[in-house]
């Protein structure tokens, strides 16, 4: 492995442990300062696009600037976080992954919505999901699964038009493919987004049996152990 190649290694390992460590457990803050540092020190690294690592190096970049547009729409900072999915869809596509591209077209067209854009966010959400459903691999799957959990996420704000009969059953798609892989968050956040649907249509009582799912998949996922 050469340094650069090294060097990006060692600043994903840096991402991913911000996530789980930190973002995951609802830490924002201390989690939005190491994505940030990451992204200095990818573009420090200083790599030429004819560089053999510049691909990869784009690919981490993208993953960076996701988790900051992440964090910044949820502390209310959505133009921010608009502004760096530009620059995010721009690091995907450099880096040619596939994978990436579908996640950063998910997240700027989410940051888009939230924009109120829905007309130019709605159609890079759709060109994701097609990207997702051409592989089989864990990370189409987990891919696709919060598709499903976006859809059930704007319809429950009211940003997409959707009865709560569709979003219970776009909850249970991601449920369907997040319960097999084992993707707490994703499982857990699924599980909020059913009780929401259900409340809407008077079942109070399936609601409450989604909420008591959603604490222990949360609990679950914040402790990163397998679920029972």
């Amino acid at each position: 492995m050469t340094e650069p190649s090294q060097a990006i290694t060692v600043i994903e390992e840096q991402i991913d442990k911000a996530l789980w460590d930190l973002e995951i457990k609802e830490q924002l803050d201390p989690a939005l300062k190491v994505y940030q540092e990451s992204e200095v020190q990818l573009m420090k690294l200083g790599i030429a696009p004819d560089d053999q690592a510049y691909a990869d190096q784009q690919r981490v970049l993208a993953y960076c600037l996701m988790r900051q547009g992440n964090i910044l729409r949820q502390v209310g900072k959505p133009q921010q976080a608009l502004e760096l999915g530009e620059r995010e869809v721009a690091a995907a596509r450099a880096s040619g992954d596939q994978i990436t591209m579908s996640r950063s077209l998910m997240s700027y067209g989410t940051n888009l919505i939230v924009a109120s854009k829905p007309e130019q966010g709605l159609p890079l959400i759709e060109e994701a999901r097609q990207l997702l459903e051409r592989g089989d691999s864990f990370d189409h799957k987990q891919g696709l699964g919060w598709y499903w959990i976006l859809q059930v996420d704007l319809a429950n704000a009211g940003m997409v038009k959707k009865s709560p009969d569709e979003v219970v059953e776009m909850a249970k798609r991601a449920l369907d493919i997040l319960l097999p892989i084992e993707n707490w968050p994703g499982v857990a956040r699924a599980y909020a987004g059913l009780a929401k649907a259900h409340e809407k249509l008077g079942e109070m009582e399936e609601a409450m049996k989604d909420r008591r799912e959603q604490e222990k998949f949360e609990t679950k996922a914040k402790e990163g152990r397998p679920a029972d």
